[in-house]
């Protein structure tokens, strides 16, 4: 078995264009009540290929990844899981005695996050948007039982996304209405750090609906605040934020995550940089 190397504390981190901070402060209150000698930093590195030796060479036992690194990293790991491979991106690296396994938790997130406000099997989802967020969550909750069909500006997007999971390609977002769905989910770019853009119209919305959106800042996304207002079951992108962390932190410590305190880690730090 390779040698693996030791420090202390054990090291993981993020491997990120721009490094930032709400990673480093939910990991590191997840290990502290957990009473792990774990200490999580963030890396903004260009040179994949380096960060990866690097990796192997210094021990770090794991890595979260994010954009633009999640497809850059796959030629330089050992093994792909099962998520990875299928959504064609990674977000965590778990180093197990020098053998890289890339992992992707961002779809597992989605689903506990709808898992919390509705049961998925057979529940008939809108899925905005075509990016990296979406090819995760259409993964994910195609694979916990829900019916997807995808909305997208860019209908070539949108119907690659469809086609290479199967899905249904509904059209445009304007072509949405929310009578032929049980939920609809936001995953395009619209309303993060913009409070006043809802990517919906308001007579978009039904009461009926369960909404989530993937943009996390801020906490209540205009989708979020009109949805809420009309009665819907809401949830805020920090939810899918913190069970994607729960992944990784249970990889690497093969531990429970403790919720609620990475909760408000999270909370407070998006109050403090948000």
């Amino acid at each position: 078995m390779p040698f693996m190397p030791h420090s202390i504390p054990t090291l993981c981190g993020s491997l990120a264009g721009q490094p930032f901070t709400f990673n480093v402060k939910v990991h590191n209150a997840a290990y502290r009540a957990l009473g792990v000698d774990y200490t999580f930093v963030s890396f903004g590195v260009e040179d994949i290929a380096g960060a990866i030796n690097a990796m192997r060479t210094l021990g770090i036992r794991g890595l979260n990844v994010t954009m633009p690194h999640k497809q850059a990293v796959i030629p330089y790991l050992d093994a792909l899981d099962e998520t990875a491979r299928e959504i064609g991106a990674v977000n965590t690296i778990d180093n197990r005695d020098g053998h890289l396994t890339g992992y992707n938790t961002d779809c597992t997130g989605a689903v506990r996050a709808l898992e919390e406000v509705t049961a998925l099997p057979g529940r008939r989802i809108a899925l905005l948007g075509a990016g990296g967020a979406a090819r995760a969550i259409a993964w994910g909750v195609q694979r916990a039982g829900a019916e997807l069909t995808v909305f997208n500006r860019t209908a070539s997007r949108g119907e690659e996304l469809a086609r290479h999971f199967g899905l249904a390609f509904g059209g445009d977002l304007n072509d949405f209405a929310a009578a032929g769905f049980d939920g609809v989910v936001n995953a395009t770019a619209a309303g993060f750090r913009a409070p006043d853009v809802n990517p919906l119209k308001p007579e978009q919305l039904a009461p009926h609906l369960f909404v989530m959106d993937a943009a996390f800042i801020p906490v209540r996304t205009r989708l979020i605040r009109e949805a809420a207002e009309l009665g819907c079951r809401v949830v805020d992108g920090t939810r899918m934020l913190l069970h994607q962390f729960c992944g990784q932190i249970e990889l690497y410590t093969g531990k429970p995550a403790p919720l609620e305190t990475m909760s408000t880690a999270l909370l407070d730090e998006i109050a403090r940089v948000g």
